[in-house]
């Protein structure tokens, strides 16, 4: 599980990492042109095809999920909805049922985790006289620089543990747009009111606190090992098996156990991961709930296992059920 949330944390770090990367290189620029002058168009090519509408949108091919991490929550004659997010991996716009669209569209307001573009998120990877070869080490220098690539290492060398950290734990896992920016983009578009249910200076004090070296270590130590556990996540995301995340939990904390973290590390981490954040959560929810219901949407091991936020609101009242398409 503990995998799993670095994942889905680690796609709020991966848009400051974006946001912070060097221009690209700029290409060939094209030909000059005198100001005011225009310019003729080119003549058409005999024989040759109609050009394509460049307006036109080619329809994303739909092949929506037949058991999405989405639940109803009731009480008091309303009903918000939840969605379980896997932040990046999962083409929401291809794979999110219409009802989840639906009821995003009706909901008087949209709750997710934090604000994506909080400039408290592009802080945190700012580091003054940072080494990561130096905090590394040679031979785990070395296991960095063959599964990134030199030139890759040697770009982030200067930053923090968690850039590369961030790097490791999207591995394997398809560069989708994050399915947390599309839906609060749906969410803006139809005016919904905004509701942040955490600051993002919080968030990156738990990116601090855990993408460490030690994280970054376990990693390279077995690399096979974590690239097909995310891939296990991933199918069990995709598939809407809940149980099976849950077990993965298991595996990830012997292999922690295994790698030299301490129970009471491993406890620790799952506290401020996810138990606390969950708890905390709950007043916001609350609170958008009674103004009209809303649409929640947070990564999905925030509503499966123990002490997640759906069995906290069960806890006080709510008739919480499991939708399907």
């Amino acid at each position: 599980m503990k995998r799993a949330l670095f994942v889905s944390i680690a796609a709020v770090l991966a848009l400051a990492c974006k946001q912070s990367a060097p221009a690209p290189t700029a290409e060939t620029p094209p030909p000059a042109t005198t100001p005011g002058k225009v310019q003729p168009a080119p003549a058409p090519t005999t024989g040759s095809a109609a050009a394509a509408d460049p307006w036109t949108k080619t329809p994303t091919k739909k092949d929506p999920l037949t058991r999405p991490f989405f639940w109803a929550i009731e009480k008091d004659g309303k009903t918000s909805y939840a969605l379980g997010t896997i932040h990046i991996g999962v083409d929401a716009e291809a794979r999110l049922p219409q009802i989840v669209w639906d009821k995003l569209d009706a909901a008087k307001a949209f709750a997710m985790e934090t604000d994506l573009t909080d400039p408290a998120l592009q802080k945190i990877i700012e580091c003054n006289n940072c080494s990561l070869k130096r905090e590394l080490g040679p031979v785990y220098w070395k296991k960095l620089e063959d599964i990134l690539g030199p030139a890759v290492a040697a770009r982030i060398e200067p930053m923090k543990p968690m850039v590369a950290a961030t790097m490791m734990s999207l591995r394997g896992l398809p560069m989708t747009t994050q399915m947390d920016t599309l839906l609060l983009a749906r969410a803006q578009n139809g005016k919904k009111t905004i509701v942040y249910l955490e600051e993002a200076k919080d968030e990156a004090a738990i990116l601090e606190k855990w993408m460490n070296v030690k994280a970054l270590k376990s990693m390279l130590d077995d690399i096979e090992w974590s690239d097909n556990h995310t891939k296990a996540m991933l199918a069990a995301y995709i598939a809407g098996d809940d149980k099976k995340m849950i077990a993965m939990s298991d595996e990830e904390r012997a292999m922690g156990l295994k790698r030299g973290y301490t129970a009471k590390e491993l406890d620790e981490s799952m506290q401020d991961l996810l138990y606390t954040r969950n708890a905390n959560w709950i007043a916001p929810i609350e609170k958008a709930h009674a103004a009209g219901g809303a649409f929640i949407a947070v990564g999905a091991m925030h509503l499966v296992g123990p002490k997640n936020v759906l069995e906290l609101l069960e806890k006080k009242g709510y008739k919480i059920t499991r939708v399907t398409p």
